[in-house]
């Protein structure tokens, strides 16, 4: 259910239950809130959990009732917008029904549960921000069938439908294909990460460029390109941060002013210093893998690869900060 509301408005709606069954049922109504996993997967965590929850505004009424058999129940649902709220919030309803005690000859009953998921959208707030955060293309082990996987991040209070293009072209240039975007218009929640899956036919092994174009609704395109190499055997994953040097990414970073010409470290050590740093960057320890890149750059300054991975985790810590407020 997608609704559009204002600040201070209340509303109030009805659900109608109904027992199809053979055996009278006891149904418990709920509130929780409405979330979803990385690959598109809705999780429903108790009411409250998430920032964009709505759970509290919501009362449902009954809350405990019987159903006969063949009859039904109207239940009614009231929710009051807060003043100050803005953006996207979401819950669901849910109807838990549960056998009433077993009579002789009545067989076995099963608990079910169904729902109703409600999206409010607070009208004329929010905001819109988003992050291209990784690309890869990984082969599936079927013969030249790959797959492309784009992350994005939602750092909005939003919700958004991504939609865009990957263009693949091999090495002289040339296209090789170019696919959709999340063509069947998945959300991604406020605050939310998704991994989107675009399925890749008739492509065979050998050394590709990834453009993607991503456009969430917001005020600018985000972009990101990618070279990767699909091997036939193995499928070798490509990914961000990138490994050195064979796959430099391309973004829009501001440019980096150079650093003071200091002694250059050994390979050896930089080579430390950089598994260092990517292991700190996807554990989460995005200040220490920040200072591990500086530490890298001032003794290797003309790293490229470093300095656009140090990039990459400052670009993370500011859009961190942000969404803590």
């Amino acid at each position: 259910m997608d609704l559009n509301v204002v600040p201070g408005e209340s509303r109030t709606g009805v659900i109608t239950v109904e027992n199809k069954g053979s055996n009278p049922v006891r149904v418990l109504s709920y509130i929780t809130d409405l979330g979803m996993d990385k690959l598109g997967n809705l999780t429903y965590p108790d009411g409250g959990t998430l920032s964009f929850s709505c759970e509290s505004w919501m009362l449902v009424n009954p809350e405990d009732f019987v159903l006969s058999q063949g009859t039904s129940q109207r239940v009614r649902y009231t929710f009051k917008v807060p003043d100050n709220a803005a953006g996207t919030y979401l819950a669901s309803i849910f109807f838990h029904s549960k056998p009433q005690e077993k009579t002789k000859g009545s067989g076995s009953k099963l608990a079910v549960r169904v729902g109703t998921i409600f999206v409010l959208n607070v009208t004329g707030t929010g905001f819109k921000s988003g992050e291209l955060t990784s690309l890869s293309m990984n082969s599936t082990g079927s013969e030249n069938i790959a797959q492309i996987e784009l992350g994005f991040k939602n750092k909005g209070n939003l919700l958004v439908r991504p939609t865009g293009t990957v263009e693949i072209k091999d090495q002289i240039g040339w296209t090789v294909n170019k696919l959709m975007i999340n063509e069947d218009n998945q959300a991604v929640l406020p605050f939310a990460e998704r991994i989107i899956r675009i399925p890749i036919n008739n492509i065979r092994p050998g050394s590709y460029d990834l453009i993607a174009m991503v456009d969430y609704g917001g005020s600018e395109i985000l972009s990101g390109e990618l070279k990767v190499k699909l091997v036939a055997a193995e499928a070798p994953r490509h990914s961000w941060p990138i490994p050195e040097p064979k796959a430099p990414i391309k973004t829009t970073r501001q440019p980096v002013k150079k650093a003071e010409p200091v002694a250059k470290a050994s390979p050896e050590e930089i080579k430390n210093l950089y598994a260092l740093a990517t292991k700190q960057y996807t554990s989460g320890d995005y200040q220490a893998s920040l200072a591990t890149w500086q530490k890298l750059l001032r003794v290797d300054p003309g790293n490229s690869t470093a300095r656009k991975n140090m990039e990459r985790t400052k670009a993370k810590l500011d859009a961190l900060k942000k969404i803590k407020g």
